[in-house]
C-alpha cells in the first residue's frame, strides 16, 4: 500500500480500513493490570481502539517497555498464555562497501545530533563510526542491535533534544535479545505510536535531526526509489519521507539517501539515467537533500539538474561514469564541453574531509571536486585585485565557465588541489586553496592562495607543508613557485620551507625552487634546474 507510515492510524479510525479482529503479542500484566506492547508500538494503539475485537497473546519472553506502550487488560477481549521467543533478526557484520558508506555518513553527524536509522549494514556501519561522538539522541521509528554498544558507552545521551528530552523515542524495536534485554524497563527508551514518531512537525521540533535512509536507485535528477525493483514491489514506503521532511524542517537538521553504488556484484549501477521502468518514486527530487555512496557524499539541495548530475556521476561507480556523463550530455542536461574525472584510482580518493583549527577558526578541507565550479569562481571574485595579481602575476578580471572548470576538474594522478571550507555545510564559503601542477614528469609548479580575511595565520604554511608531503608521496623530485617582488609573506612562506630564490627573467617576481630528494643542507638542493618559459599555474587550464 502506497502511504506513509504516519498516515495509516487514520484509515483505521476514521473507518477507511475497517478492522473486524486485531491479534497483538504483549507482556504479563502488572499491579495495575497494564501489560505492554514490548517491542512493537508502531500503528497498534490505532488498531486496537479502532477493532471489534482485540485478542491477545501474554508472552513471558515480551519485555516491559515504557512511553505509550501499555494499555489496559479491559481494552483486551480474549487473553491466550503461550510463551515463545521473540521473533529475532540477527545482523552479520557489515561489508567493505557498508563500512565506507557510514565512515562517509559519519563525518556529518555532530556532537548533540539526534539521530533517525533504519535497520541494515548501513546503519550498523553508521553506528559503529560514532564511537567519538556525544550526547547523540534517538528519534526514530524503529533501531535495532547497532544502538546497544553506543547507549551502554554514554555516546546516547539524548540530553540535547528539545522534545523527550533524556528519552530515546522509537517505535517498535527490531533485533535480537541483545537490544530487547536492553529496553526491558529501561526509562531511557520510550515507545510512541507510529502517528507521533513518524510526525515531520513532531521530528522537526528537536535541533539537529539526521535521517539516514536506505534506497534501491536513484536516478541522475535525484529522484529515489526505495519501494520496488523496477515493477516488482519490494517494500512499502515505509517512514523514509516522514523523517526526510521532518529532518530537513529541523534547525540543522540533515536527511542522507544512502545506497551501494553498485548491485549484482558491481554489474548494474544504482545511481542510473533514469529509473528502471515500473519503478517509482518514494523519495522526489525536490526532497532529497544528500545522496551517499561508498564513493562519497553528494548535496542535491537547492542545486539545478547540471549541479545534480556532476554530483551524482561523481560518488557513482568509477566504471560507470562514463557512461552517466555521456547520457549528461546527450539531454543536454551539462554542457557538452564539461570534463570529469573517470579513474577514481587516484590519490585523492584516499584523502578524507577533515578539519584543522587555526587560531580562532576552524578550516575544513578536502580535495577539489568537479562540482566546486561555482565555489571556485565565488571564490576568486571575493579578491580583491592586489590578491589576484599576486597570484596570477597578472590582472586578470574574470573567471569564466571553460577556466573555472579546468580548474576544478584535478587529475589527481598527476596533480594535486586541496581546498578549504569555513564550514563543513554543503554551502560553506571556500576560503584557500594549495595546488600544484606538473610541468615535467618529476617537477611541478607550487600554488597557494589563502582569503584576506583569514592572512596571518598559518593556513598558508599548513597548505604549503601539505602539498611539499603531497608530492614527495607521489614522486615528484622538485617543486618551483613564482612569487611578486609585491607579495613578501608568501616569499617568505616558501624561503621557511628552504626553497631558494633567484631574480625571474620571466615575470617580475622570484622564481623558487625546492629540491624534495636533498637534504636541506645539500648542496643539491639549491639546483634551480630548468624553468618553464611562463608559470604553468598562469595557464587556463591550471589556474
Amino acid at each position: 500500500m502506497p502511504i506513509f507510515l504516519s498516515e495509516i492510524p487514520r484509515l483505521f479510525k476514521t473507518g477507511q480500513m475497517p478492522l473486524h479482529a486485531v491479534i497483538i503479542q504483549v507482556s504479563p500484566p502488572d499491579k495495575k493490570n497494564y501489560v505492554s506492547l514490548g517491542v512493537s508500538v508502531d500503528i497498534l494503539p490505532a488498531a486496537i481502539l479502532s477493532a471489534d475485537i482485540v485478542i491477545a497473546q501474554v508472552n513471558k519472553h515480551m519485555p516491559e517497555t515504557l512511553g505509550v506502550a501499555k494499555i489496559p487488560l479491559s481494552a483486551i477481549d480474549y487473553l491466550v498464555e503461550a510463551a515463545e521467543p521473540l521473533l529475532e533478526f540477527p545482523q552479520g557484520q557489515p561489508d567493505e562497501v557498508s563500512m565506507q558508506i557510514g565512515k562517509n555518513l559519519a563525518r556529518f553527524i555532530q556532537d548533540g545530533d539526534t539521530l533517525q536509522l533504519g535497520i541494515g549494514n548501513i546503519p550498523d556501519a553508521v553506528l559503529m563510526n560514532l564511537k567519538n561522538k556525544h550526547d547523540l539522541g534517538i528519534h526514530s521509528e524503529m533501531v535495532s542491535d547497532g544502538i546497544v554498544d553506543l547507549y551502554k558507552n554514554g555516546n546516547v545521551t539524548n540530553k540535547r533534544k528539545k522534545i523527550n528530552k533524556g528519552k530515546a523515542i522509537i517505535s517498535f524495536v527490531l533485533g535480537t535479545k541483545k537490544i530487547y534485554d536492553l529496553i526491558h524497563r529501561n526509562p531511557d527508551f520510550e515507545l510512541y505510536p507510529s502517528e507521533y514518531t513518524n510526525d515531520p512537525f513532531v521530528i522537526s521540533q528537536n535541533p539537529n535531526v539526521v535521517s539516514i535512509n536506505s534506497a534501491i536507485q536513484i536516478d541522475l535528477t535525484g529522484q529515489v526509489c526505495a519501494d520496488s525493483i523496477g515493477a516488482k514491489f519490494y517494500s512499502g514506503f515505509g517512514g523514509q519521507v516522514d523523517f526526510v521532511r521532518g529532518a530537513k524542517r529541523s534547525e540543522g537538521g540533515r536527511s542522507f539517501i544512502a545506497l551501494p553504488s553498485t548491485a549484482k556484484e558491481n554489474s548494474v549501477s544504482r545511481i542510473t539515467t533514469s529509473l528502471t521502468p515500473g519503478a517509482g518514486v518514494v523519495t522526489t527530487r525536490a526532497d532529497v537533500h544528500y545522496v551517499a555512496t561508498e564513493y562519497g557524499v553528494a548535496y542535491l539541495h537547492g542545486k539545478n539538474i547540471r549541479e545534480r548530475g556532476l554530483a551524482l556521476v561523481q560518488i557513482a561507480h568509477p566504471k560507470f561514469r562514463e557512461e552517466l556523463m555521456s547520457y549528461l550530455k546527450t539531454k543536454n542536461y551539462i554542457y557538452i564541453d564539461q570534463k570529469t574525472i573517470i579513474d577514481d584510482d587516484s590519490p585523492a580518493k584516499d584523502i578524507i574531509p577533515y578539519s584543522e583549527v587555526f587560531g580562532e577558526k576552524t578550516i575544513y578541507f578536502r580535495p577539489l571536486r568537479p562540482y566546486d565550479q561555482k565555489a571556485i569562481q565565488d571564490f576568486f571574485y571575493s579578491h580583491r585585485p592586489e590578491t589576484i595579481y599576486q597570484r596570477y602575476l597578472a590582472n586578470v578580471e574574470s573567471l569564466p565557465r571553460t577556466e573555472a572548470q579546468a580548474r576544478v576538474s584535478v587529475d589527481y594522478n598527476k596533480d594535486m588541489a586541496i581546498a578549504g571550507f569555513d564550514d563543513w555545510t554543503p554551502y560553506a564559503q571556500m576560503v584557500c586553496i594549495g595546488r600544484y601542477v606538473r610541468y615535467q614528469e618529476d617537477s611541478a609548479e607550487i600554488g597557494l592562495v589563502v582569503k584576506e580575511e583569514y592572512h596571518g595565520l598559518g593556513i598558508g604554511t599548513y597548505l604549503c607543508r601539505y602539498l611539499i608531503e603531497a608530492a614527495k608521496k607521489h614522486g615528484i623530485k622538485k617543486l618551483f613557485a613564482y612569487v611578486s617582488h609585491a607579495n613578501p609573506a608568501m616569499l617568505k612562506i616558501f624561503k621557511n620551507f628552504n626553497f631558494s630564490s633567484l631574480e625571474s627573467k620571466q615575470i617580475d617576481g622570484y622564481y623558487l625552487s625546492l629540491n624534495l630528494t636533498a637534504k636541506h643542507d645539500d648542496p643539491k638542493s639549491q639546483d634551480h634546474g630548468p624553468a618553464p618559459k611562463t608559470p604553468v599555474l598562469n595557464q587556463p587550464a591550471h589556474q
